[in-house]
């Protein structure tokens, strides 16, 4: 993708928008004891600041598995990301798939307690992380 300067903040800004309603998605389904949602929300929130951050380094992907692994190139294996924060993209993507994909999951409320504010923090790194040019 070709983006001039302009194009390229805007987009990263709405990212960053985008992982900002998904956290307050998650918040909400949370509440209403949607856990299954919630989980898939607090993925799309790591998702969107993670795109953000690889758009502001020029990394492009084309897969949830192409962004995983380009994080934790870039970003896990050079020490700017710790293991645990890496191991977080893959334990989200995981609980979200599970919940969509597979049968007789049910994510349950303790998953959503433990992860929440994990990605919380995890989401406001990766943003602090993007270099606008």
């Amino acid at each position: 993708m070709s983006l001039d300067n302009d194009d390229r903040k805007s987009l990263i800004a709405y990212r960053h928008e985008k992982a900002d309603m998904a956290l307050e998605d998650a918040t909400f389904l949370t509440d209403a004891g949607k856990y299954g949602l919630a989980a898939n929300r607090l993925y799309y929130a790591l998702f969107h600041a993670a795109s953000a951050l690889l758009l502001s380094k020029d990394i492009t992907t084309k897969r949830h598995s192409g962004l995983i692994t380009q994080i934790h190139l870039n970003f896990v294996k050079t020490g700017i990301l710790s293991d645990e924060e890496g191991a977080l993209f893959r334990v989200m993507f995981n609980l979200r798939h599970e919940d969509d994909y597979e049968d007789f999951i049910d994510v349950e409320r303790a998953d959503i307690e433990e992860y929440t504010p994990q990605v919380k923090i995890l989401v406001e790194k990766l943003k602090n992380l993007v270099e606008t040019k």
